[in-house]
């Protein structure tokens, strides 16, 4: 249909007619990341939208304690806050200065909200804990909490992992499955952050760690690569297993790891959704 309606005399060779007809299907069905995901061609310059500031949040602080045992580097976290019903994930809240990548190496310097201003942003979450998400792969999130602790009960704010949310620049990942290694790009369509809590919001894609559940945050200006502390300063650290240390320091290092997560203790009362 496509040769007759362009003329019978044009001739289009067969592989880039079907190329031509999977972009059109793609940007039909509206399978495009991010906040403007919706009509022209995948490729298209995409407008950078900012992510919304953090700076008027009144954050639900929890108990101080030993930096171990809460998950942050100052003792106190500003995310999922009971501590005693999330015990392997926390919410820290950090600053630094510019735009720095979620998956940089710590270097050993406590912050946050309670110590000064970070390094890196790895720096807020304490020893023997890690910026969920650093290894690319769904589980260090999906083992520890379900989609609904994730989008209601991190608390205010956002507290976003070291991955973004797509497998491509372009177009919605397929359905992750266990081998799957998400990227930390910096900025526009599917770069934005995998993100818990009430100032998170969804995408078009929602399938990152949770089946039509996987919120992020909004803004295609700033992604893994490149947060700032105004905007996503709320970071979401997790608990490590038996493994997770050396894979934490390899791959906070900004490449991708590849070791799996060991399976950290999910929290008292919450399931688990597997992507």
């Amino acid at each position: 249909m496509l040769r007759s309606a362009l003329g019978s005399r044009l001739h289009i060779p067969k592989n880039a007619l079907v190329a031509l007809l999977g972009a059109v299907f793609l940007v039909q069905s509206g399978c495009l990341c991010g906040a403007e995901e919706t009509s022209s061609a995948p490729r298209r310059k995409v407008k950078e939208l900012k992510p919304s500031s953090l700076s008027n949040v009144a954050f639900s602080e929890g108990e101080k304690g030993e930096p171990s045992r809460m998950g942050c580097a100052d003792g106190q976290r500003e995310g999922f806050s009971d501590h005693g019903k999330f015990k392997d994930i926390a919410g820290c809240l950090g600053s630094w200065d510019g735009h720095k990548s979620l998956r940089d190496a710590p270097t050993g310097t406590a912050c946050g909200d309670d110590k000064g201003p970070c390094t890196t942003p790895a720096d807020v979450c304490a020893t023997n804990w890690h910026v969920c998400g650093t290894s690319g792969r769904a589980q260090d999130l999906s083992d520890r909490i379900d989609a609904d602790a994730c989008n209601d009960y991190a608390g205010p704010g956002k507290f976003i992992a070291a991955m973004s949310h797509g497998q491509s620049p372009v177009v919605c990942p397929p359905t992750p499955d266990e081998d799957t290694i998400f990227p930390c790009m910096e900025k526009g369509l599917c770069a934005e952050t995998v993100c818990c809590g009430d100032g998170c919001d969804f995408g078009h894609c929602r399938d990152a760690i949770w089946l039509e559940s996987t919120k992020i945050s909004l803004g295609t200006a700033e992604g893994c690569g490149a947060v700032s502390s105004d905007a996503n300063g709320g970071i979401l650290c997790c608990r490590n297993g038996d493994r997770d240390a050396k894979k934490a320091a390899d791959g906070n290092a900004g490449t991708e790891a590849n070791a799996q997560p060991e399976q950290a203790g999910k929290p008292a009362g919450n399931g688990t959704d597997t992507p």
